[in-house]
């Protein structure tokens, strides 16, 4: 992937030609902004840092593609409902925590503010500690 910058509205942009990865906003104390993406659907979660947003309204189905060892690592993913629905996130192949299928779908609550966040390594998914809110793995 190649990386790609430029400056608009008074931030510096990275993207990877198509898609925004993160952003320096000046605004903002010069701080990193990653971007934050709606998903009002079934389907796959993007592999780049972000805050994933689950706003269907009934229950969304997420897959969670396992990344590839050096290449992703780093990347880190937040996952939140803005909706009343239990989500469910699956990390398809690897699971979360190298648990492989024993804790492959994190399965949310039901409630708004459900949510987790996890960050890629070496070809696996790991759970920050402290940031599960509501979602059970397994």
């Amino acid at each position: 992937m190649a990386l790609h910058s430029k400056w608009s509205g008074g931030k510096l942009i990275f993207y990877d030609g198509t898609t925004e990865l993160a952003y320096i906003d000046q605004a903002a104390n010069g701080g990193l902004k990653l971007p934050t993406v709606a998903y009002d659907a079934n389907g796959a979660i993007s592999l780049y840092s972000h805050t994933a947003v689950v706003t269907k309204g009934t229950a969304a189905a997420l897959t969670l593609a396992a990344p590839t060892a050096t290449t992703h690592d780093g990347v880190t993913i937040t996952v939140v409902s803005s909706t009343a629905a239990a989500h469910t996130v699956t990390a398809t192949t690897v699971g979360f925590n190298a648990g492989d299928a024993a804790s492959d779908v994190g399965t949310f609550g039901g409630a708004i503010g459900d949510g987790f966040s996890f960050v890629a390594y070496q070809g696996e998914w790991y759970v920050l500690p402290g940031t599960n809110l509501n979602v059970t793995l397994a």
